[in-house]
């Protein structure tokens, strides 16, 4: 009994070594201005060695890995599609930089609206690695019931310079070439009018090895993620090889990050889901101003505010990932010490403990190692001193100019906020191929300090590499890259010229009226070693294409049918059809078979109503003709008869 207990404490403890070798996760909290909360989960996962090879469909034998803690729903997808890398984004809402700041993680792990998906696929060729594009593209539609098998030809790019594979970014003499032979291929695409919903966020739990029933991952829950501000979930899948013998490994994260209104989602834990007017005594009007039973004008929300996980997320932290796992779960929260202090509460199931949590300067951090529900409550008397907002590097606004239903515009503006630094940056732009861009009606301004400037003679100042790539109808998008240097302090404006298109008539969605959404655009901040710092995207667009009047085809249609069905209606009468006379109907009809029928049976039934008619008067003249015969006197009676008498 004793050998068998100490064989089972060895297995924990290598099982917990391993969690914290092949997996970690963390969620970090940030309370941001006007009671708003960043919200970032993050999971670390890590396959076992494997030796990289290319997969080629005619060969069935393929080896078969070991792969822990990664998804082995993930894995077989990557080998047979011979992905490299894998970057995928389910991103909905709008970041407020004024108000929020940067970008979690920089904004690497941060995508534009919709689904935006991008790989490194080696292959041969590019018509290989286009048909691996497609297969990846479908199995990923169907895993994570998205529309991704949407991507065409009409939507995918090759960029060269604006976005950067891991292999490229990080160390360039990384190479994960399983043949020498081969290239490496980047392809992008982007579905901006795709929702994202709890359907998304099931199959993401499911990769997690815990499948959201422990750890930090017990928190997501659909109703409440995506009752946010803003919300956007990531998926990055690198190979990581050794330069020598391509002994290699998966490395995947994960990570989910939404902005929550704190006061809404406390309004909705007190009256409901169904918002409801709010009661008059509960109105918060400022009495500086006119105030009456008719008239009141609101104050800000308030700022002494108590709450907990609970209250937001409608759960519990279900203990640490694994079980004796001491490193595996870790929770940060990063705010000001002075004014919000956070505390602990475990739920275990003989007790309760309490605590507050510590750390260093504006971080506390918490390791969740026992087996109990954690809940950490959040309690400040100033919600609004929060930790100074980060401002990005670059502020960008994208619009549509013009209102002709033929031809629009782009603007585009930049703004470098720095007072003593210049910023380079890479443009990516994709647009429709309904979208014909003109390069040449590119013009640049730029405003600072001393006015504004324009002229041809800008854009070699300050548009220091240009890549386009035109569209092809229904077969490629236009594609646009600029690299762009903007002084300190300056602000930057482009603005292009494109036509619209007219489509074909099944080209057309449902909604035609509605508009086509254009994919935002991609800003990549370079340093001056030319490596990404901070990467972020505009808002998508709006564009209003030529629609005709759908009903019109309808009324044509119904039109014509009836035209045609009268016009060849009278012709085939009048081709098929002898015009007579009503006597010549009556002689043709007369002498017919069906007419001879029907007399042959009319003289049936008259001659057998005539016989009943004959047999029947018979009878009835005998009757009347035979006389009547006199009753015979009986013997022995006498019969008188007495005269008539007269009065």
């Amino acid at each position: 009994m004793l050998i068998s207990v100490q064989l089972w404490s060895i297995v924990l403890l290598m099982g917990s070594a391993l969690a914290g070798e092949f997996y970690n996760e963390t969620l970090t909290l940030k309370p941001l201005p006007r009671n708003k909360l960043l919200s970032t989960f993050n999971f670390d996962i890590n396959s076992s060695p494997f030796t990289l090879q290319y997969y080629n469909s005619s060969i069935d034998k393929r080896e078969n890995h070991h792969y822990t803690y990664f998804p082995r729903a993930l894995g077989p997808i990557l080998e047979s599609t011979n992905v490299r890398e894998l970057h995928l984004r389910f991103t909905q809402g709008w970041w407020d930089s004024d108000s929020w700041g940067k970008l979690p993680f920089n904004g690497f792990k941060s995508g534009g609206t919709g689904v935006e998906v991008w790989s490194v696929i080696e292959a041969p060729n590019i018509e290989i690695a286009k048909e691996n594009w497609y297969k990846l593209s479908k199995t990923l539609s169907g895993f994570f019931c998205a529309s991704i098998n949407f991507i065409d030809d009409s939507i995918t790019t090759f960029p060269k310079h604006a976005i950067k594979s891991y292999n490229n970014n990080n160390n360039n003499n990384r190479k994960y070439y399983s043949n020498k032979s081969n290239k490496l291929y980047l392809i992008r695409a982007a579905l901006p009018s795709e929702p994202i919903c709890t359907e998304n966020l099931t199959p993401f739990l499911k990769l997690l090895p815990t499948r959201g029933k422990s750890g930090i991952s017990s928190l997501l829950d659909g109703h409440k993620l995506f009752d946010s501000l803003w919300h956007g979930m990531s998926i990055d899948v690198y190979t990581d090889c050794e330069n020598e013998n391509q002994i290699c490994k998966f490395k995947m994260n994960q990570s989910v990050n939404h902005v929550i209104d704190i006061m809404r989602s406390i309004r909705k834990g007190e009256e409901g889901a169904i918002p409801k007017p709010t009661p008059g005594e509960k109105l918060r009007c400022d009495e500086n101003k006119t105030f009456n039973v008719w008239q009141c004008f609101p104050l800000n929300d308030p700022t002494e505010l108590d709450w907990s996980l609970e209250t937001l997320y409608g759960r519990l932290i279900n203990g640490p990932a694994f079980l004796n796992d001491h490193t595996g779960t870790t929770l940060k929260v990063l705010t000001n010490r002075d004014y919000w202090r956070v505390t602990a509460k475990q739920n275990r199931k003989d007790s309760i403990v309490t605590y507050t949590l510590a750390g260093e300067e504006n971080t506390l951090t918490e390791i969740l190692h026992d087996q109990a529900k954690y809940d950490f409550n959040f309690k400040t008397t100033d919600s609004s001193q929060v930790l100074p907002v980060e401002i990005p590097p670059l502020l960008v606004s994208r619009s549509l100019t013009g209102y002709s239903l033929d031809k629009g515009g782009f603007r585009v503006s930049f703004k470098n906020p720095s007072d003593q630094d210049s910023i380079d940056f890479l443009y990516f732009e994709s647009l429709p191929w309904f979208a014909r861009l003109y390069l040449n009606t590119l013009t640049i301004k730029i405003h600072n300090s001393t006015g504004e400037f324009s002229g041809k003679e800008l854009e070699s100042e300050f548009i220091k590499n240009t890549y386009y790539r035109p569209a092809i109808d229904r077969s490629r998008p236009s594609h646009l890259e600029l690299l762009i240097s903007i002084p300190a302090n300056s602000t930057i404006i482009l603005t292009y010229q494109f036509d619209k298109s007219l489509l074909l008539y099944h080209e057309y969605p449902p909604d035609a009226n509605h508009g086509f959404a254009v994919e935002p655009a991609i800003i990549t901040v370079l340093d001056n070693q030319g490596k990404d710092i901070y990467e972020l995207r505009t808002t998508s667009l709006l564009l209003t294409l030529p629609t005709p009047d759908f009903s019109m085809p309808y009324n044509v249609i119904i039109m014509t049918c009836t035209i045609m069905s009268l016009m060849f209606g009278s012709v085939f009468n009048l081709l098929t059809k002898k015009v007579i006379t009503e006597e010549e109907l009556e002689q043709i009809s007369s002498q017919s078979k069906g007419a001879k029928i029907v007399s042959i049976i009319r003289q049936k039934l008259a001659g057998l109503k005539g016989k009943k008619t004959a047999k029947t008067t018979t009878t009835t003249t005998t009757t009347q003709t035979e006389p009547t015969k006199e009753p015979e006197p009986t013997e022995g009676t006498s019969t008188s008869v007495q005269p008539n008498s007269y009065t």
